[in-house]
């Protein structure tokens, strides 16, 4: 599989890499060259890539094109994974910086085009139920408030699961500044649900049907 920029496919690709190679032989096969080694690192990682950028920008183009530029951009500079035991944060710190990037593109795009939050391109959603989409329209919007920086450690935290030390290791900052933003937002979207009657009633009522 080559490094192409454009159309990678978000599903497997063919290989033919070894049945058990865990994460460091993946990343010694790709820093070798081996002709798999880029395709099995797809395969691995790309879904992983490709969750984390829906559930931060809010929209599965976007995330596409987020994805693929990841992988552009780690195939090009492979050479410069120093521990190949830690492949796999490797891959999520290209994925977050190029996600942090992403997030101040638009946010300067928004202002440029003095476009409100609520203008916002449809949000990922399994389904067809307009209450729903409505409800992940409007806290997106809110997400759209934040900065990147904020925006980033909530996602990171309360919608991909990520611990705070894990979150602190691949944003390259602090755990003492991950802890601060994690509460100063965490707090400030608190209340931009609960002053928003109809998404604080939407997810009081999900949350007492799925209790």
């Amino acid at each position: 599989m080559s490094a192409e920029r454009h159309r990678i496919p978000l599903h497997l690709v063919p290989d033919s890499a070894p049945v058990e190679v865990d994460d460091a032989k993946l990343a010694r096969a790709l820093l070798a060259g081996e002709a798999w080694a880029p395709a099995a690192t797809w395969n691995r990682f790309a879904p992983m890539v490709f969750r984390m950028a829906s559930r931060a920008l809010g929209n599965e183009d976007e995330a596409e094109d987020v994805t693929q530029e990841v992988f552009f951009r780690l195939f090009s500079r492979a050479k410069t994974l120093q521990n190949p035991d830690s492949f796999r944060s490797f891959v999520t710190s290209f994925a977050v910086r190029i996600l942090k990037w992403e997030l101040r593109r638009k946010r300067a795009r928004s202002w440029l085009s003095f476009r409100e939050p609520k203008d916002m391109p449809d949000t990922p959603y399994l389904g067809s139920d307009p209450e729903a989409r409505d409800a992940l329209r409007r806290f997106y919007s809110m997400l759209g408030r934040l900065k990147p920086r904020d925006r980033l450690v909530y996602c990171l935290r309360h919608l991909d699961g990520r611990t705070l030390d894990e979150i602190a290791d691949a944003m390259e900052i602090s755990l003492s500044t991950v802890r601060r933003s994690h509460d100063r937002v965490s707090t400030r979207v608190s209340q931009w649900i609960a002053s928003d009657a109809g998404l604080s009633g939407f997810l009081r009522e999900r949350s007492h049907h799925g209790a």
